[in-house]
């Protein structure tokens, strides 16, 4: 894929976006991110890539990315929306991703610009850009790759986006923010049309994808690429969209925030390897606002930040303070391969949402995607921190039960450790 390397093929990349060196851009997507070079490469500048691809004929690449301490996740664009917001990637990616953009009317098209927000960028490299010098090994004719290039480029004008930069085999082009462009899809003659208002555009479990351009909201101004606070500012500075959630306000999140980190002071207490490179693959399982994970930005690890399908919609409000997380129904299994989290942590999870699905179920999926020696954090009522533990020994986590920072009675945490065993009656083949 990078013949000269992952690094000079961002280099490249950054000379022709500035905005990936000042802390503009701080999330990215990589669809069809094959072993997740790219984002391994730009974690170490300080964006948080979502590495995205099937379990395909290229087997376990999300399996590898995950053993290489990458953020990535199963899926793929295909009928349905992805797991994510809309308007919340600053950045989306495919180098020879071989997702075929301009088919079936460009819907694939159509769902990374919902999921990207205005003024983002996505970039693509391969076929078919530089055609005019690439295309002998393309196995193709001049003329074929000449149409495609054209075809995406109008495909893309009509979404509003528009051509930002080009150099060798890397075009970037910039989703549009002002409303020019987008009052112009309600004429009934233009394809793809203005998606109607009975689809919400953040609705993303088991959502079909529609042909319609999802248009962002003109009242969130602050939300446009350029008007957000760079990184790391971003990080405790209240997001626009928190006024969306029922109950939400600065003054919530600012709550939350040092709210959790006296939290995570009282767990590093507990479990001394939380901040050291023990523990890389973080999950949060059920966040409101990403609390616990900007609560521990400054340590070596990353966290993918779970938003309930079935709980107020907090999701893009993690977008935007520069964080990366998923909407999930934790009655289903979760898109990872087996063994591949070293800490999971969930608070007030089962009080939440035990009424759906048995408890039982819920923790043999934990136990399914945790890293034998890895680490759970539960936090619970005391009422379900004594039913876990029961489930949790049966599962061989080794688990004690401790206060939380405020002491009280009614809240308390379970610290475990999934141990690494073998059955005893295995047999030989």
């Amino acid at each position: 894929m990078f013949p000269k390397g992952v690094g000079a093929y961002v280099d490249l990349m950054r000379d022709l976006i500035p905005e990936m060196q000042d802390g503009t851009v701080r999330t990215a997507i990589d669809t069809g991110c094959g072993v997740a070079s790219w984002g391994g490469d730009l974690l170490d500048r300080g964006i948080l890539t979502v590495s995205l691809a099937p379990r395909d004929n290229h087997e376990a690449q999300v399996q590898f990315a995950l053993e290489r301490g990458i953020p990535a996740i199963l899926g793929i664009i295909s009928t349905q929306r992805l797991p994510f917001p809309s308007n919340s990637f600053d950045m989306a990616h495919c180098s020879r991703c071989l997702i075929p953009w301009t088919e079936f009317g460009g819907i694939y098209l159509l769902e990374v610009h919902r999921i990207l927000r205005p003024g983002g960028f996505w970039v693509l490299s391969g076929p078919p850009v530089n055609y005019e010098h690439r295309w002998r090994g393309w196995n193709t004719t001049i003329e074929e790759q000449r149409s495609d290039y054209k075809k995406l480029q109008d495909l893309l004008t009509s979404m509003c986006f528009k051509l930002y930069a080009k150099k060798d085999d890397i075009a970037v082009w910039q989703k549009l923010s002002d409303s020019s462009c987008y009052n112009k899809l309600s004429n009934p003659d233009v394809y793809p049309p203005k998606c109607d208002d009975s689809l919400e555009p953040d609705s993303a479990w088991y959502t079909p994808l529609r042909p319609c351009v999802v248009v962002p909201r003109p009242n969130l101004k602050k939300s446009v690429l350029e008007s957000m606070p760079k990184w790391p500012e971003r990080l405790h500075v209240a997001p626009e969209r928190i006024s969306d959630v029922h109950g939400g306000s600065a003054s919530a999140f600012k709550h939350d925030d040092s709210k959790w980190n006296v939290r995570v002071k009282h767990y590093k207490k507990l479990l001394p390897a939380l901040g050291t490179d023990k523990i890389r693959n973080v999950m949060d399982m059920n966040t409101l606002y990403g609390g616990f994970a900007a609560a521990v930005i400054d340590d070596p690890l990353w966290v993918m930040n779970v938003v309930s399908s079935y709980a107020a919609n907090t999701l893009a409000v993690v977008y935007d303070r520069g964080l990366i997380g998923t909407y999930h129904d934790w009655c289903e299994a979760f898109s990872t391969y087996p063994r591949t989290y070293d800490l999971l942590h969930l608070d007030g999870l089962f009080t939440a949402e035990s009424h759906r699905c048995d408890m039982k179920f819920v923790l043999l999926e934990m136990d399914r995607i945790l890293r034998p020696n890895g680490y759970v954090i539960v936090r619970e009522s005391s009422y379900f921190i004594d039913a876990v533990a029961t489930i949790a020994k049966g599962m061989k986590w080794s688990c004690h039960k401790e206060d939380t920072e405020y002491g009280v009675e009614k809240e308390k945490l379970l610290l475990c450790q999934k141990k690494l065993w073998y059955s005893s009656n295995q047999t030989s083949s």
